[in-house]
Formats: structure tokens, sequence, C-alpha cells
């Protein structure tokens, strides 16, 4: 029996939204759309302002459980007894199956969930990032005054504008480099001390992406920065704690060949700091 078109849809907490359709239920989150078919629901349940959709599972087995909270308390019992009471009969006697094998789950934009909810997801900021963030801010702060001592020295401004203009090429080449460098590290460490699980292929919006399973039995896409076998599988990495740091599994030779890449770049920031010394250094003579 197909689900009647006037049971409510009903709006949680954080953008999750759940409604039915003749297939089924549908559950969106900001990272995910939880697809339900009927074959696959044992029962909905309202209780205040919660609604838990329970699927079924064979017998001495535990039931999986998807819960939207928030919801108005009228349309969540409204919502209930129209699922409820539209669910075909099953025989009786019969083992049901398990239906978190008929369930779908794909992944939805990642920069527009990015929006949708909070920075409860988002990766605490790390000791080393902020010592280099600080690091950069001091030597912004230090160019700034050393084109002013230029100026004050009664150099020509031109030479305070080389200044600032060097210097700060030197700071983005140098971020770059550090970002080079914690790239590197984590294509070498998380294989090696992460969490290895197979990324496959999903849609998202009509086109093939790639998505991966966290221990929390959560659906997360690949980052585009991760190398991908458009149609095949294969494996991703991911930090224990922080389950959005993720690369691809290569191996230590594919790794090694990128070294050169941070060299060459420190050796680059090197010789412009080098250079805009050099350039500034004059004029206090």
């Amino acid at each position: 029996m197909s689900i009647i078109s006037s049971i409510p849809v009903l709006l949680g907490d954080r953008g999750a939204e759940l409604r039915a359709d003749s297939g089924g239920l549908l559950l969106r989150r900001p990272r995910e759309e939880v697809r339900v078919p009927l074959a696959a629901l044992a029962r909905v349940h309202a209780n205040g302002r919660a609604v838990t959709v329970e699927l079924t599972a064979p017998a001495g087995t535990e039931s999986t459980l998807y819960r939207i909270e928030g919801v108005s308390r009228a349309s969540g019992t409204v919502f209930a007894e129209a699922v409820n009471g539209s669910l075909p009969e099953r025989p009786a006697g019969e083992d049901p199956v398990d239906g978190s094998t008929l369930v779908t789950v794909t992944p939805r934009d990642v920069a527009g969930a990015g929006r949708e909810e909070d920075d409860g997801d988002a990766e605490p900021l790390q000791p080393a990032e902020l010592v280099l963030r600080c690091t950069m801010v001091a030597v912004g702060l230090g160019l700034v005054v050393l084109a002013a001592g230029i100026v004050v020295a009664g150099d020509h401004v031109s030479r305070a504008l080389a200044v600032l203009l060097l210097g700060g090429t030197g700071l983005a080449i140098g971020r770059l480099t550090a970002r080079t460098v914690a790239l590197l590290w984590n294509e070498w460490y998380l294989p090696r001390h992460g969490i290895t699980v197979e990324a496959q292929p999903v849609l998202v919006h009509g086109e093939v992406a790639y998505g991966y399973t966290t221990t929390d039995g959560r659906l997360r896409p690949v980052p585009g920065n991760v190398r991908s076998v458009r149609g095949e599988t294969y494996d991703v990495a991911y930090h224990p704690k922080h389950h959005s740091r993720v690369v691809a599994c290569q191996s230590l030779g594919a790794v090694f060949k990128w070294l050169p890449v941070p060299v060459v770049l420190t050796a680059v920031t090197v010789l412009v700091g080098w250079g805009t010394a050099a350039l500034a250094l004059p004029a206090f003579r």
C-alpha cells in the first residue's frame, strides 16, 4: 500500500527533515539523505517532539533506528499514525529482513552542509596550526613595521612598497610550504595509524562521487582533493578522532616522490626572505 500524500513533512533541529512518499520515507540531514523503503520499515514512534524510525530486523537482532528531534508534537503524532497505518501487512511467522541492508544513504553537497549546520563536526585547531598562524601574523606585522621604518628613515616609499610586496610573497610561499608538509605527513601517517576503509561510488546530485563510512555509522563524502578512480572502489584512511581528515591510501614510494616539493618551496621561501632583508637594510645605513 502506498503512503498517502497528505502526511505532514517533519522539520527538525539543525535542518533535519523527514517526509513520506509512495516509496517510503526520506530523511534529509545537512550532510546526507537517508532513503528508507517501505519493505525496511517496521514502525514509526512519536514521543513528544522526537520521532524515531524503526527498521525491520531478524529475530534476536537489534533494530536500526533513525531519529529526528525538534519536530512539532502534533505533526509528529499524525505522521507516525499515518505511516504506521500505511505499512504493508507481513505474513505471520515470517522472519523480517534486515532493514538496514535496504536503506540507501547519499551524501549531500559538502559546501552546502557547512552553511546549514554548526561547527560541532569541525576539527579543533591543532597546536602546530596555532603556532603557524601566530608566526604568520607576527611576520606580517614585522613587515609592516619594517616598511614604516624605511619611510621614517627618509628613503623612498617605493622601497617600502617593494619590501611589503616581496615579503608578502614570501609569507604566501611559506604558508604553502607548511600546507604541503602537512598533506604529506597525513598521507604517510593516516594509512599506518588511522582507520582504513573502502571508498565507494555514490550518487550526489546526479553525479558519481565517492564516500566512506566512519565508525559512527556516518557516510561522509571524500573531499575533492583526494584522488579517485572513477567507477572503481579504493581504500582511504581517516583519523580516529577527526573523521573528516582523510587521505587515499598510497605506497611509500608514491608519497616520497613528492618530498622534493616542500624542499624546493622551503628554499624559495628562504631566498625570498633573504631578498626582502637585502632590499630593506640599505635604507637604515
